[in-house]
C-alpha cells in the first residue's frame, strides 16, 4: 500500500465505546511480558534476521501485515476469494468532532456511534470513535472507494493535508446529513502518520512458512488473514487468535511445535472464528443481494435488529450462514425484533423513502433535532 499506510489500527476498548490505538495495547502488554521475566526487544526484523531468531528458539510466531515476513506464507488460494483490491482505500485521523455523544444527534442522540455509509455503486466510508495515543479520544474516518468510482479521488495524495482535503469534499458531497458535525475537523496534532492510502487483496495465508534455513515460523494476525477493514474483524481476529494459539501451546506443554500441531491448531481456529470471520466481511464488500437488503432494511427500521446485526460483527458466525439464505434471514429478524420480519422490513422502507424525500428537498438524509 506504499510508504503512507502505517501500522495504526484499533480494537474496542470495553471500557469506553472507543477503538484504541493499537500502540497504546502493545506497550502495555510489553510492559506486562517483562513484568512476568519475558525479554522483549525491539528492532526492525528481515527474513535473514528472522532465520536466526527460528534458529534460537523452540516456537516462532510472525504477527505482520505487510513487507517480506508476510510474503514469507503463502496465499491459500482455495481460500482466498479475491486475488486484487476490491477497494481503494483512505483513512484519516481527526479531531474538532464531538467525543461526548453529541457530535451525532440525527443518528443516534446521547451515543457516540460508528457511523457507515453504504454506498452499492461507488463503495463505503464510515466514522470509528478513536482513543489516539497522544491525542486521546477523537476519531478515525475511513473512505473504502471502488475502483473509478467518484469516491476513488485520493490515489495521489501526498500529504495529510491533502487526503483530509479529499475526505472533506467527500463528506460535503455524498453525507451531507453530517456535514454540520464534520466541517470543522482537523487533523489531530503531533502525528504524521495519522493518515493512509492504499490498497491490498484480502487474503489468507497458509499458516506455517520456513526461513531461508528451514526453520519453521507461525503465522498470526495479519500473516494469517488480510481483512479489507469494511467489517472491523482485523483486530478482534488477531487477538482471538492470539488467544486461541496461547491456549493450545500450553496444553502442548513442552511440545514439539512441529508443522502438524502448527497447522492443525490453525485449521481449528480457522472453522471457529477466522473462517466465519473472512466470509461475513467478504459479504460487506459485495453489492447487497435481496437477502443483505432485508436484513439492512429491517436494521434500519427496527433498534433491536440493528443492535442484533451490529453485535454479529463481534460473533461473524451467527451473521454469515443466515447472510446467504434468505429464510433463514427472516427468522433471524424476526427473532431480533421479537415479532414479525414484515413488520421490521416494512418500517424500514419507509424510513428509507422518509429519508430519501427529505434529502431531496432539505439536503440531509437524517433528521436534526430542530426538524420533525
Amino acid at each position: 500500500m506504499g510508504q503512507e499506510l502505517v501500522g495504526i489500527g484499533g480494537e474496542l476498548d470495553d471500557a469506553t465505546g472507543y477503538a484504541v490505538d493499537v500502540r497504546l495495547k502493545s506497550a502495555t502488554r510489553m510492559a506486562q511480558l517483562e513484568a512476568g521475566g519475558a525479554q522483549v526487544v525491539i528492532e526492525k526484523v528481515s527474513p535473514e534476521s528472522l532465520d536466526q531468531i527460528a534458529a534460537a528458539n523452540d516456537l516462532s510466531i510472525v504477527a505482520t501485515g505487510k513487507g517480506d515476513l508476510a510474503g514469507m506464507f503463502e496465499r491459500d488460494a482455495a481460500r482466498s476469494v479475491y486475488e486484487t483490491p476490491q477497494r481503494y482505500l483512505g483513512m484519516v485521523i481527526v479531531k474538532n468532532i464531538a467525543t461526548d455523544g453529541t457530535g451525532f444527534p440525527h443518528r443516534l442522540p446521547g451515543f457516540t456511534p460508528v457511523c457507515f455509509n453504504f454506498y452499492g455503486d461507488i463503495g463505503e466510508f464510515f466514522w470509528v470513535p478513536f482513543y489516539h495515543k497522544t491525542f486521546g479520544k477523537c476519531w478515525n474516518l475511513v473512505i473504502e472507494a471502488k475502483t473509478g468510482s467518484p469516491l476513488d479521488t485520493y490515489r495521489d495524495v501526498n500529504s495529510g493535508d491533502e487526503m483530509l482535503e479529499r475526505v472533506l469534499e467527500i463528506i460535503r458531497t455524498y453525507a451531507r446529513w453530517d456535514w454540520e458535525t464534520m466541517k470543522n475537523m482537523e487533523l489531530v496534532d503531533g502525528d504524521e502518520h495519522a493518515w493512509l492510502r492504499g490498497a491490498f487483496p484480502p487474503t489468507v495465508r497458509k499458516p506455517v512458512a520456513h526461513t531461508e534455513s528451514g526453520h519453521l515460523i507461525w503465522g498470526l494476525g495479519d500473516s494469517s488473514f488480510a481483512f479489507d477493514p469494511i467489517g472491523g474483524q482485523g483486530a478482534g481476529c488477531g487477538a482471538r487468535q492470539a488467544g486461541y494459539y496461547a491456549e493450545a501451546i500450553i496444553e502442548r506443554g513442552e511440545g514439539p511445535f512441529d508443522e502438524e500441531f502448527m497447522a492443525a491448531t490453525f485449521e481449528g481456529f480457522y472453522d471457529w472464528h477466522g473462517g466465519p470471520s473472512y466470509n461475513f466481511n467478504n459479504v460487506l464488500l459485495e453489492p447487497l443481494d435481496s437477502i443483505g437488503k432485508l436484513v439492512i432494511i429491517s436494521a434500519f427500521g427496527n433498534p433491536k435488529v440493528s443492535q442484533r446485526f451490529f453485535q454479529g460483527f463481534n460473533r461473524p458466525w451467527e451473521l454469515h450462514p443466515m447472510l446467504a439464505d434468505k429464510e433463514a434471514a427472516r427468522r433471524w429478524v424476526a427473532d431480533a425484533a421479537g415479532g414479525s420480519w414484515r413488520q421490521a422490513n416494512i418500517t424500514g422502507t419507509l424510513k428509507i423513502i422518509k429519508g430519501q424525500l427529505r434529502l431531496k428537498t432539505r439536503g440531509r438524509h437524517f433528521a436534526y433535532d430542530d426538524e420533525a
